[in-house]
């Protein structure tokens, strides 16, 4: 029997005793009923209690779980500012320690870093003069070479001045007396000259051709005379027709050499076209070959020196001289302003392999400086722009270390020739 009945049955009970007990003259049948609709109501009003007590206590359960629900929202909700705040917190704390850090550290590599090129840079000249060989026209030679100062300048960060002198003999004087404390395109001859009588450092040799070695070429407007063979056309690498004859056409390297020298005695008596007296390739080397075939190159021709390669070239084209010398090969400083100069100026001998041109820099100045200086002019040199000057300047592909002992061999050139001319 559930509650609600039960309480319905007392209630009916109630009823019935007081119905019993108050009138006599009722029948038993009418307290029955009575008491029946009696259970029947209090049960209908038990029902209607519970189910209010139920909706009650629905009600009481749902707002307390809404509350419990706002709350715990809450919670997470300051959980999470809680969280957020010391997070952020603890990452601008991190942050500003760390970028103080940095900038402390920073600070005192930059200010470390400063001290230091300070101290290395207090024996540094305030500028410098770079010095060229004229081995061209001197006037287009320091147009040409001024980017190159340029960039010294900027790599080093001190002034560089480019100085071109008249003569070959002036890029050694300028090193001697301190004028000037770079030099570059210094052929074998003044290398030596550098290093022997100026204190220099010899710092860097040319690459040429992939080869740090060249020649002497002899060539001539008289293909008939000194030509054993027709001649034989080897363009060169813009097109431009370059002969060549006496085995020199075949040749690839300097070390093919030497070629065609058999023909030097027909030089006696002629006028040949030399560089300088201070070019090694311009004047030395040929000089020996000339004594070599029995020529004297003072008594028995008659000498004229054009001042560079190219002007050697032009020289012998224009018909100033029969036959002439230079650097191989020459013609191609020529062909944008004498399209034949290769067909009309032929190449008919080599001379033995000689060392490449090259840097020297003034001994006297810091070691750290020299070092500067070599770094960026073999860094300019791996530029496009570098390559470009370097090129127009002495046709330079590359530069390398000179290694010991390149130059020996022009030492003893330079012994031999002095005491064959006395």
């Amino acid at each position: 029997m559930t509650k609600r009945r039960i309480i319905a049955a007392f209630a009916a009970s109630a009823l019935v005793l007081a119905a019993c007990g108050g009138d006599d003259d009722t029948s038993a049948e009418d307290v029955v009923d009575s008491a029946d609709e009696a259970v029947d109501d209090a049960a209908d009003a038990a029902d209607e209690a519970l189910s209010d007590a139920e909706d009650v206590a629905d009600t009481v359960v749902d707002e307390v779980q809404d509350e419990v629900s706002d709350m715990s929202d809450e919670s997470s909700d300051m959980a999470s500012d809680m969280a957020s705040d010391m997070a952020s917190d603890m990452s601008s704390d991190m942050s500003s320690d760390m970028s103080s850090d940095m900038s402390s550290d920073m600070s005192s590599e930059m200010s470390s870093d400063m001290s230091s090129d300070m101290a290395m840079r207090e024996d540094w000249p305030e500028s410098l003069v770079f010095t060229l060989t004229p081995s061209q026209e001197a006037g287009g030679l320091i147009d040409t070479a001024q980017p190159l100062a340029d960039a010294l300048s900027d790599a080093l960060g001190i002034p560089v001045e480019a100085l071109v002198p008249s003569d070959y003999a002036g890029v050694i004087v300028a090193l001697q007396s301190g004028q000037a404390q770079v030099a570059g395109g210094l052929g074998p001859a003044q290398m030596v000259l550098a290093a022997d009588t100026a204190g220099a450092d010899l710092a860097l040799q040319a690459i040429r051709f992939g080869s740090s070695q060249y020649v002497t070429q002899w060539f001539t407007n008289n293909p008939d005379e000194y030509c054993a063979d027709e001649p034989v056309d080897v363009p060169d690498d813009d097109g431009n027709s370059m002969l060549f004859c006496n085995g020199v056409d075949a040749a690839t390297d300097a070390t093919d050499g030497p070629l065609g020298l058999d023909m030097l005695p027909k030089v006696a008596g002629k006028t040949v076209s030399f560089v300088d007296q201070g070019s090694t390739s311009g004047f030395q080397i040929p000089a020996l070959e000339l004594l070599d075939a029995g020529v004297d190159p003072f008594d028995d021709i008659t000498a004229i020196f054009a001042g560079g390669h190219d002007s050697s070239v032009q020289a012998v084209y224009d018909g100033d001289a029969e036959v002439g010398v230079s650097f191989n090969d020459a013609r191609g400083q020529l062909t944008e302003t004498v399209p034949d100069v290769g067909e009309q100026v032929i190449v008919f001998g080599w001379s033995e392999p000689i060392p490449n041109d090259g840097f020297a820099i003034a001994g006297d100045l810091p070691d750290d400086l020299k070092q500067a200086i070599i770094d960026a002019l073999v860094d300019y040199a791996d530029t496009e722009e570098g390559a470009t000057t370097l090129d127009e300047l002495y046709e330079i592909d590359g530069l390398v270390p000179v290694p010991d002992g390149s130059y020996d061999v022009i030492r003893d050139l330079q012994e031999q020739l002095g005491d064959r001319l006395g």
